[in-house]
């Protein structure tokens, strides 16, 4: 069927080793060519849905499987009374082309030919104009390094403005697994990804090059026909959220809806620790305690004066059954705030990590130790790529080259959940379940942004007792920024409104229902 991936529904996601299973053992029980049939028509109806001015359609052909949706799509788009040209990429003659295309090519290649749909050899000379361009290159084809003919083809799409892009799969260059791209790569208007959705379409450094994402599973459908195969990951919609969140009792008093104390705000930035404080108290925390480590704070926030101020040590003195500890808004690396750390790490209560508690945590291996040492209570991280490299002890570029593999593996080695922050960000928990968010956008950009997602998930924690529920948080942040461009546009969000677009954000989720497939009384622990 084919649907647009969307922030509402939840989708599996596998990675290419399980898909080719999938595609392997379907196409057994299939007649010939039925899979590359379906894909090609997926894009041939897709182009005739999104573009229905197009007249002129250039389709880039590489000499693989891709290449050969692409000729099916041509095929069909010509005989729909579009002008279709279709240009053989990546070869120094047609015939040299021709010759490489594997057997559902080859077979798509003569169904064209019999349409007498024009194809001729790229040259390497200038793009042809196009009201649309279909990018069917690379796909999943790609391994290694770019030849330098297929990356001057794509730097040559790139460089056009005036026609949109319609990349088969996934858009030439990117890899499927991870999102990276290490040469060039097709930026795409929009992606059409075939027979499953692919961790690489959205996240990692280059998985904005996708644009707005469709997928058709050509009817096989994978949960039903192949499940010895495991999903790597899920794509995390809105029919997954509202069961994760507190109801409202009608008889609720505050000490029923949990508590949060926050330990952070060292001089020069105790903004981090109130704006934690504040996110906790508007997304539903009974009672919210701040403990800030700059002597000179004041002993009320006058723009929440709902917040109880205490001194970090008797935050940590008093912590009760249904209390959540976040530990790290702006507190600073001295000797002070890795003592507080050291505290909170050995409470036996839910614990979420942001910030320079990571920063801590980082260049303290005792510190590890005793964050090992807690399972199995609840304990959650919630780094951004640099933070996620110092807890690593690697550099940026190999948390983003692949950061589903970095995610778990920060989830395995510190037995805890883990949000890393980010591009389609991802939560895992310490049983190697991941789930990549569908919200958010470039507005979450700002500072104090991330200080607020540390304290929307500690009150969600504290009021559900469900470590479950750090999805919830992660999903209502991002449809926050996404329902602000909505009504305001590219501009003016801040992290001290954020936290009332996400409740906002709650407030249009459907009323809560049974999700099949969730135990909503069993942590995810």
């Amino acid at each position: 069927m084919l649907k647009r991936i969307s922030p509402l529904q939840s989708e599996p996601v596998y990675r290419v080793d399980a898909l080719r299973q999938i595609e392997s053992e379907a196409a057994r029980t299939l007649p010939p060519h039925s899979l590359m049939q379906r894909a090609g028509s997926a894009v041939a109806r897709l182009a005739q849905a999104c573009y229905p001015h197009a007249r002129r359609v250039v389709v880039l052909a590489g000499a693989g499987n891709n290449g050969g949706d692409g000729l099916v799509a041509a095929t069909q788009l010509h005989q729909a009374g579009r002008d279709v040209l279709v240009l053989a990429c990546g070869a120094e003659t047609l015939n040299e082309w021709r010759s490489r295309l594997p057997a559902d090519a080859a077979w798509a290649w003569a169904q064209a030919q019999t349409a007498e749909v024009r194809c001729a050899l790229d040259d390497h000379s200038t793009l042809p104009e196009a009201d649309l361009y279909i990018d069917a290159l690379l796909g999943l084809g790609l391994r290694g390094p770019m030849r330098a003919q297929m990356a001057e083809i794509i730097q040559g799409l790139n460089a056009q403005r005036g026609a949109p892009v319609l990349s088969v799969d996934l858009p030439s260059g990117l890899d499927a697994d991870t999102g990276a791209a290490t040469d060039v790569c097709v930026r795409a208007t929009l992606t059409l990804s075939l027979l499953g959705l692919k961790p690489g379409l959205r996240t990692g450094p280059a998985s904005s090059l996708c644009g707005t994402l469709w997928q058709d599973d050509f009817g096989v459908d994978a949960a039903t026909h192949h499940p010895q195969v495991a999903i790597d990951a899920t794509w995390l919609g809105a029919d997954l959220i509202r069961p994760l969140l507190p109801d409202l009792s009608q008889s609720a008093h505050k000490g029923q809806r949990g508590d949060v104390a926050v330990i952070g705000g060292a001089a020069g930035m105790t903004g981090a620790a109130l704006l934690a404080a504040r996110a906790a108290a508007q997304l539903g925390a009974g009672r919210v305690f701040v403990g800030l480590l700059d002597d000179q704070a004041p002993a009320v926030d006058l723009l929440a004066p709902e917040l109880m101020l205490r001194s970090p040590a008797a935050l940590l003195d008093a912590q009760g059954g249904r209390t959540c500890l976040l530990v790290g808004p702006g507190a600073g690396c001295d000797d002070a705030a890795r003592t507080y750390l050291a505290q909170a790490l050995a409470q036996p209560v839910p614990l979420v990590l942001d910030a320079d508690a990571l920063n801590l945590l980082a260049a303290t291996d005792s510190l590890q130790t005793l964050l090992r040492q807690r399972k199995p209570i609840t304990t959650l991280l919630t780094p951004h790529p640099l933070e996620a490299a110092r807890l690593m002890g690697v550099s940026v570029q190999a948390i983003e080259s692949d950061r589903l593999t970095a995610a778990r593996t920060l989830a395995q080695r510190f037995a805890c959940w883990i949000v890393l922050k980010g591009h389609g960000t991802l939560i895992v928990s310490p049983q190697q379940t991941a789930w990549i968010n569908a919200t958010g956008n470039g507005l979450l950009a700002t500072a104090g942004s991330g200080d607020v997602l540390a304290g929307s998930a500690a009150a969600l924690l504290a009021a559900t007792g469900k470590a479950s529920s750090v999805l919830a948080a992660v999903w209502l942040h991002g449809q926050a920024a996404i329902h602000y461009a909505r009504k305001h546009g590219p501009g003016g969000l801040t992290a001290a409104t954020l936290p009332l677009w996400m409740a906002a954000s709650w407030a249009d989720l459907p009323y809560r229902r049974p999700r099949p497939g969730i135990d909503e009384n069993a942590d995810f622990c």
